[in-house]
């Protein structure tokens, strides 16, 4: 089975953008709030009620639950109550192929993935011998512009789903092999408005690590000077290293032209690693 895990907070909204990309062809799907409507840092959201109805509506299949729970723990950092959080989910949405999205994270042509996934349903038969974190590839938008996106096409890769779910540090265990898949995923991080932005920067697990000063930065750039700046990420510089743009009205143009150009094309994984994979695990099981 495909389940997909969602953490909401402030910018829950986002959501329906990313569940309209999935829906049709998952297995079950949790959303996870915080119960008393708190991020990582201990600030406080409002969650509106027509939320749940629009989720509700949505929901033809009857297929997510909404898993509320006490997510932040003042005496964690942001990046460990995001990371006490994701293993909380991964415990409650059981075993199978455990995909965890952000809200803002878009998985166009889904179908594509599904079946990837469904292809290498075998590692989930016995998957303490043949453990795995599959990665994907972030398009980061990086800003919203009058007249279309800036972002990022820099093969940036995130991990996203595992039949393993033992996370170290967010959604990364790299204690567990991996293998990238080339999944494109739409990445709406930076495009928001200014009060979105700081709000992010406020609230999400890298808290510690990224400062309003970055933000002076991004409401300087535009679909005029975007070509000049180079090495821009907040905290590895070189991980962004240029900025394209594509015209467009809005999101939902942005996805449907973004997927004509680049068509989802999974890397395999070849049978040989599977096996090499289960051959390594039973061998240190057994202590060889």
């Amino acid at each position: 089975m495909i389940k997909v895990g969602y953490l909401v907070s402030y910018d829950y909204p986002m959501i329906f953008t990313s569940l309209g990309q999935i829906y049709d062809h998952v297995d079950a799907i949790t959303i996870a709030i915080d119960a008393n409507r708190r991020t990582w840092t201990g600030n406080t959201f409002d969650l509106a009620p027509a939320f749940f109805a629009e989720i509700a509506r949505l929901d033809r299949r009857r297929i997510i639950t909404i898993y509320e729970d006490d997510f932040c723990l003042p005496s964690l950092s942001p990046m460990a109550n995001e990371t006490r959080e994701r293993n909380m989910v991964a415990a409650r949405m059981g075993d199978g192929w455990l995909m965890q999205l952000d809200v803002d994270e878009y998985i166009y042509g889904f179908a594509a993935a599904a079946a990837f996934l469904r292809q290498h349903d075998l590692l989930c038969a016995f998957p303490r011998l043949t453990p795995i974190v599959f990665t994907g590839t972030w398009i980061t938008l990086f800003k919203r512009v009058p007249d279309g996106f800036l972002y990022i096409e820099n093969h940036e890769t995130f991990a996203f789903v595992t039949n393993v779910p033992a996370y170290a540090e967010a959604r990364r265990n790299p204690a567990i092999p991996s293998h990238d898949t080339n999944i494109q995923v739409i990445h709406q991080s930076w495009a928001r408005d200014i009060d979105e932005i700081v709000r992010k920067v406020e609230n999400w697990g890298h808290s510690d690590d990224v400062h309003r000063r970055y933000v002076e930065f991004w409401k300087t750039v535009d679909s005029r000077n975007y070509r000049t700046f180079r090495n821009f990420h907040p905290t590895v510089a070189e991980v962004w290293d240029e900025l394209h743009f594509l015209p467009c009205a809005g999101i939902d143009e942005f996805i449907e032209t973004y997927a004509t150009q680049h068509p989802q094309r999974p890397t395999p994984m070849p049978a040989s690693t599977i096996a090499m994979q289960a051959a390594r695990s039973v061998r240190r099981r057994l202590g060889l």
